[in-house]
């Protein structure tokens, strides 16, 4: 009896489970991404920002953040494949909103610029643009100085001049030991010589 009323339950339990499921991924469905995207934005508190980006032919969500008077969010170009936006925030300019117990600010995608809660854009230059220009800056191969070039040469030579010391020492030091270990048996092997008129 108890066994029966248990998988009654566990199959009840996995029923509302499917629903539930179904539910958030329709949810998740129709609304492109929303879903997710406030979920994560609403357990960072504070933390992210939500950002609605107004496109020509439909609007889509992405978490943003604020860093140094920039706002920065990416967008995905293709599987695993983001661009990193940044945006300058005017110090003045209300864009900020709040909706369902959250931040939003809605960002033009055609002009790279923030919208003011009139919808007015208050910033139109090439994010796009700037953040290549940004990344080149940051992959640039750097050019050493000629200061900077001797110095590599020195500490190379110094190297190159501490290991062959220590090898010639350490050959030295192993014939020494050689050395001292095998005179006794030289010195009795002359025993009975005759140096100077005398014998040894």
């Amino acid at each position: 009896m108890a066994q029966t009323l248990f998988g009654a339950v566990l199959i009840q339990t996995l029923y509302y489970g499917i629903v539930m499921t179904l539910t958030i991924m329709g949810f998740g469905l129709f609304q492109r991404g929303f879903f997710t995207t406030y979920f994560k934005v609403r357990t960072s508190f504070g933390k992210y920002v939500l950002v609605k980006v107004r496109s020509s032919l439909r609007d889509y969500f992405v978490k943003g953040w604020v860093e140094e008077g920039f706002l920065i969010y990416k967008l995905k170009r293709g599987f695993m494949d983001y661009d990193t936006i940044r945006i300058n925030i005017p110090q003045n300019a209300k864009v900020f909103y709040r909706c369902m117990s959250v931040m939003w600010i809605d960002v033009d995608d055609e002009k790279h610029a923030i919208c003011q809660t009139d919808y007015t854009a208050v910033t139109g230059y090439d994010a796009i643009k700037n953040n290549n220009l940004h990344t080149r800056a940051l992959m640039r191969p750097t050019i050493a100085s000629t200061n900077e070039k001797i110095l590599m040469v020195l500490i190379v030579v110094v190297g190159i001049i501490a290991i062959l010391g220590v090898y010639f020492g350490y050959a030295n030091y192993k014939s020494m030991h050689d050395l001292a270990l095998n005179l006794p048996n030289m010195l009795k092997g002359l025993h009975g010589t005759v140096v100077g008129g005398q014998a040894v």
